[in-house]
């Protein structure tokens, strides 16, 4: 559970900071700050993923809210307008609760106390908001002015004249349906609970959304609201207004109510049932919100097949890369064979001349493959996926499965697109000139931020384990001499590595080595060398100098530095306009991903002792204390370089939540930690 007294809530600028987040498996989600002052163009009560449009829709952006006791009027609600905050609802919050993906308001308004409770069912697009009066012999009347967007997540709406959304009400105006665009689903108001409508019609102009504006995005917005909902509220008889894309005659509060403790449970039992909730102390809560944000990246289709969503609250893509290295975190540690499974299986259906995307829309438009990775974190995610469940048989030899898990390898000796191939030493080589293939891809006006042609570490480390997996599948599948063509290959890689990459002067290793100029940055790639299921570095000395490099240059209270702070292009802030960003995502910039594949390597190279295991703790610490701030109860995409170490990015990252699921349950209590 997250919670904030007044000495947070009242504190505009502080709460205004701390947003939450809350999904359902449709793709769809509701999310704003603590105070219900939307500061991205992405917060909404219904920011729902509608069947066939790629890209998310911000149906119901927020709401205007008072409170009238005995005649007198007060605002509970607090928006940012373009010159000031009005009106100041925060001031009457006494507290703010996340628990279970509820999001609570408690409020103090003459000596009333006013409980508001939100959630997203997980199953449907709909947003339910109950209010309840907890002090007894006492009634008030709630006015609600519900704001409409109908957007796109990506777009802001200015006032126009000749927006006429068709509202009418229905069901005894237990039912409000808003039809705002001929080419778009109606979206639906319902008060289960009974209320009075009154339909208005009316413009609320300038909305001021502060980070995007820090950003150097649009920032200003106009939203319609189209009446006034009022529920008569009494002490003790909770009243619920409903925000919906589903269209039904009614609906009914306690159903929804517990149809939505069913789906908690079933998270809750993924925390007893994994054993990842053991120690009875801070750390079983913290775990078991990175278990609940976990459930939030899933998103299943109509089909029944799963995908994962990269972060939230943007973009609308599945990022295949992403998918791949977050599997093991996002479904296997937690149990979820049956998904994991069906995601690998689906994934490699978009196999295209040996590679799989790097990414494409939601509704699997607008496909790109142009990665040299991508497809090698497939193989990661297969072999550890083999380790959870021993099922061989996905990959039978019989099975389309193997027969294009053989065709990529194939590709990649032979040579595909984007000139990856294998070079004379069985290292893997890719790239052209101003081509970026890796997950350091930033460009700026055309030009690669960290240009890394040729043949990139952590790429010849997930080159090396996709050859060992298929050796391993092969062998299993009675394919001996194509087991044994894939172990000599792997064999010639693992002493090239060796060979190549070893930065003698250093005492690491290169990041990207190349004909003509090799790269020694010290970058966080190399750890993959030791971290992955097959470790190319082996050399106890070697491991400990690049882990002790690691941890002397890299190391931060969030994971990794994309680039040591000693680099004179070491960028220690990811701030200002898109440009000032991309010159700084890898060139600095801490990902909070990097820090369980720091964990597994710091634990193969130091070993499992007390020492080891208190040093982690440390490492886990400051992201189990970040639950509290940013995206609250999940894990920021990125963090500044440098001390105060600012989260930035997305407020809510799949990798990042998934590698510290992983490394936490892999790692740490496989150690016998226990508490």
């Amino acid at each position: 559970m997250i919670s904030f007294g007044r000495h947070i809530c009242n504190d505009f600028n502080i709460a205004a900071e701390k947003e939450w987040i809350v999904t359902n498996r449709r793709g769809s989600y509701a999310s704003s700050t603590i105070l219900m002052t939307n500061t991205r163009r992405h917060h909404g009560l219904l920011v729902a993923k509608l069947p066939g449009v790629d890209n998310r829709m911000v149906m119901f952006p927020n709401c205007d809210e008072e409170l009238e006791i005995a005649g007198h009027i007060y605002h509970i609600s607090t928006h940012k307008y373009k010159k000031t905050v009005y009106p100041k609802g925060y001031s009457l919050l006494e507290n703010f609760r996340l628990k279970d993906d509820v999001v609570t308001f408690l409020y103090l308004i003459d000596n009333i106390r006013l409980k508001k409770d939100i959630y997203l069912m997980k199953d449907t697009n709909t947003t339910v908001i109950t209010y309840s009066i907890l002090t007894p012999d006492s009634h008030a009347k709630l006015h609600i002015r519900p704001l409409i967007a109908f957007r796109e997540a990506e777009h802001l709406i200015r006032e126009m004249p000749i927006f006429d959304p068709e509202v009418k009400l229905e069901n005894n105006n237990r039912k409000t349906r808003i039809h705002a665009y001929m080419n778009m689903p109606p979206a639906f108001i319902y008060m289960p609970d009974g209320g009075e409508a009154e339909l208005e019609g009316v413009w609320y102009r300038d909305f001021f959304y502060m980070k995007e504006d820090v950003s150097g995005f649009d920032a200003v917005e106009d939203l319609y609201n189209v009446g006034k909902f009022t529920l008569d509220l009494e002490y003790n008889k909770p009243k619920s207004i409903v925000f919906s894309t589903e269209d039904v005659d009614d609906m009914n509060t306690a159903e929804l109510k517990n149809r939505y403790a069913g789906e908690v449970k079933k998270i809750h039992d993924i925390c007893e049932v994994t054993g990842a909730c053991v120690r009875e102390d801070d750390y079983r809560a913290s775990v078991q919100q990175l278990i609940s944000a976990a459930e939030s990246f899933v998103v299943i289709r109509e089909d029944g097949t799963p995908y994962m969503v990269a972060g939230l609250p943007w973009a609308n893509y599945t990022w295949f890369r992403d998918t791949f290295a977050s599997l093991p975190g996002i479904f296997l540690v937690l149990h979820k064979f049956e998904e994991a499974k069906k995601l690998l299986e689906s994934a490699l259906l978009f196999e295209k001349n040996g590679l799989l995307p790097l990414n494409m829309t939601m509704e699997k438009n607008d496909i790109k493959y142009m990665s040299v990775d991508t497809t090698l974190w497939f193989f990661y995610a297969l072999k550890k996926y083999l380790e959870y469940t021993g099922d061989y048989s996905i990959a039978g030899a019989q099975t389309e499965f193997f027969k294009r898990l053989t065709w990529i390898i194939h590709k990649h000796i032979n040579g595909t697109d984007y000139n990856i191939h294998a070079d004379t030493d069985g290292l893997l080589d890719s790239g052209y000139p101003g081509m970026q293939l890796t997950w350091m891809d930033a460009k700026i006006n055309g030009t690669p931020i960290t240009p890394r042609q040729g043949k990139a570490v952590e790429v010849n480390a997930l080159w090396y384990n996709a050859l060992r997996t298929m050796q391993e599948v092969a062998d299993k599948n009675g394919e001996k001499e194509m087991s044994a063509s894939y172990k000599e290959l792997a064999d010639k890689v693992y002493k090239s590595f060796n060979e190549k990459f070893w930065y003698a002067d250093g005492g690491y290793l290169y990041d990207v080595i190349d004909p003509i100029q090799s790269d020694n940055s010290v970058r966080p790639n190399q750890v993959m060398a030791i971290s992955l299921p097959f470790p190319l570095i082996e050399e106890h000395s070697k491991m400990e100098k690049i882990m002790n490099t690691v941890i002397k240059e890299l190391y931060t209270s969030f994971g990794m530095r994309s680039l040591s702070s000693m680099n004179v292009m070491f960028k220690q802030r990811y701030d200002g306009d898109q440009t000032a960003r991309d010159a700084a995502a890898h060139q600095g910039t801490v990902w909070g991903w990097t820090v369980g594949h720091f964990v597994t390597a710091y634990f193969k190279t130091f070993g499992k002792g007390a020492d080891s295991l208190a040093f982690i703790e440390t490492v886990y610490e400051p992201f189990f204390e970040h639950l509290k701030n940013a995206g609250l109860s999940t894990v920021s995409e990125m963090f500044d370089g440098n001390f105060p170490y600012t989260a930035r990015g997305r407020i809510s990252h799949a990798w990042a939540v998934a590698e510290i699921l992983r490394s936490y349950i892999e790692d740490y209590l496989a150690n016998g930690t226990n508490g």
